[in-house]
């Protein structure tokens, strides 16, 4: 029995015009540059590793920020192999193997997301999440950071991380303190059932952000409908239950039976599709039967007398509102960076908050600002979760300011914010790099970006009066001037 431990770096495209996509539509946001992996025994004895380079595909460039974090440069990738070649000695490699682990969900997203786009088969072992293992058998534990779990676990860190081949040797050094027998089993357990709802998902996936539904259905087609125990695809039967927004699929994997699928469609007019994965048993049929039975007329009472039950939401000061929405994007965004190996991505949503307070004064309207990008970032957060927290007007606000189409004047004002920021964030990088910004950039990038930061101008006119405007406009044509291009 062997086991492998992999670690992916990739490189990224956040930009749709610059993003890659085949003839089959799959688009890939993330272009695996490194494959990293260690084949262990059973005991979690390391008896092999592997370790490629991968090229990226047509004139794609390797994005700055992923180079700074990972140390990797284009010398480096030109010495290696293009990805089918290097997928197809990496499916050579674990022949042998009963089953991959990686820390974390994302090394199998984009892994699985760079096979469809090149048209190749999964593999048929099975992929485990080491770090949800890992929680279940250290409740206590502190960061699920990687490098703040093998110190917890008393190993010494002398690696450079976020090189997949050094990530990888640290991860199988933290699986060897677990029971691993233990966590595969405990991964296939059944989960008890809450008193009302649906238990916690077996495992969850997102889409991208896209123009319409059809876009972002044909990414999870392509992408993400897999099964949640093994690499394989999933089979759809027929009919869903629900609505267009908010469906109920059943699928079915030929070695790990049914599975029910939950999908939201999530923003307005950018939509993300996220779908949850759970066992297609008969107590979750029935929860779901009884979630979209019709809801029946309820029977009229006298109200006893006495003191009225209070909104939650609507008992909060505007402060405690502000305090709290502020309390709750830092945790939805602690494992963001505004970049690889740069500030807190919290900095940003605040910095927007700070622009939109020279607009308004509006409580809610403020924290909107700070929630702007929990919905777009983070996959365990829904419409329905901010609508809870903080009530309709601010959920309304954050979805508002997420869409491409008109907004009111309240999300217009989140709308520019947000763009003064990237605008900030712009003249910063142009100003440190000099006659080098046009360069790392690109000159057709830059010019495209130019020509969208532009546009907006009209977009935010309805708050050409506001001194927020008038910097964004200066800088605007300060950056992206033909002189600077």
């Amino acid at each position: 029995m062997y086991y492998v431990i992999i670690d992916l770096e990739w490189n990224q495209y956040h930009n749709p015009m610059w993003t890659p996509q085949n003839r089959n539509g799959v688009i890939m946001h993330e272009e695996i540059i490194q494959i990293g992996a260690v084949k262990t025994d059973k005991t979690m004895t390391p008896v092999d590793t592997f370790n490629i380079y991968v090229r990226l595909g047509g004139r794609r460039r390797l994005d700055r920020y992923v180079k700074k974090l990972t140390g990797i440069d284009e010398h480096m990738l030109a010495s290696g192999e293009d990805f089918p070649v290097a997928a197809e000695m990496f499916a050579e490699w674990i022949k042998d193997v009963d089953a991959i682990f990686s820390w974390g969900q994302d090394d199998r997203r984009v892994f699985l997301n760079n096979l469809s786009f090149h048209n190749l088969e999964a593999p048929s072992c099975a992929w485990y999440d080491a770090q949800k293992i890992y929680a279940v058998q250290n409740p206590d534990h502190g960061a699920m950071a990687l490098k703040n779990i093998a110190q917890e676990a008393g190993i010494r860190v002398n690696l450079s991380l976020h090189n997949a081949m050094n990530d990888a040797i640290l991860t199988s050094a933290c699986m060897a303190k677990l029971d691993i027998g233990m966590g595969i089993h405990d991964y296939d357990a059944p989960r008890a059932l809450p008193v009302s709802g649906l238990p916690k998902p077996i495992s969850s996936a997102r889409t991208h952000r896209h123009n319409s539904e059809a876009e972002a259905w044909n990414e999870a087609c392509a992408s993400l409908m897999h099964c949640p125990r093994c690499m394989k695809s999933l089979t759809w039967e027929e009919g869903e239950k629900g609505t267009m927004e908010h469906f109920y699929k059943q699928a079915a994997c030929p070695e790990h039976g049914n599975f029910l699928i939950k999908g939201e469609f999530l923003g307005l007019k950018v939509k993300t599709l996220k779908l949850s994965f759970y066992e297609a048993s008969p107590d979750i049929l029935a929860i779901v039967d009884r979630e979209l039975a019709p809801a029946q007329p309820k029977k009229s009472r006298r109200r006893r007398r006495g003191k009225a039950k209070v909104d939650a939401v609507a008992a909060l000061s505007g402060e405690e509102m502000l305090s709290k929405a502020i309390g709750y994007a830092a945790q939805k965004h602690a494992s963001h960076l505004l970049a690889p190996g740069t500030s807190p991505y919290i900095v940003h949503p605040m910095e927007v908050t700070q622009i939109v307070s020279t607009m308004s004064d509006d409580y809610a309207v403020l924290s909107a600002a700070v929630l702007h990008d929990v919905l777009a970032l983070c996959p365990e957060v829904s419409a329905d979760d901010i609508r809870k927290e903080f009530g309709d007007h601010v959920c309304e606000l954050v979805e508002s300011a997420n869409s491409d189409g008109e907004s009111g004047e309240e999300a217009l004002t989140i709308k520019l914010a947000d763009s003064l920021s990237g605008m900030r964030n712009l003249k910063r990088q142009s100003e440190t790099l000099g006659d080098k910004f046009a360069e790392e950039m690109g000159s057709e990038n830059l010019e495209a970006l130019g020509k969208q930061m532009k546009a907006l101008e009209r977009v935010y006119a309805p708050l050409r009066d506001k001194p927020a405007f008038k910097e964004y406009k200066r800088l605007v044509q300060s950056v992206f001037s033909k002189k600077k291009s």
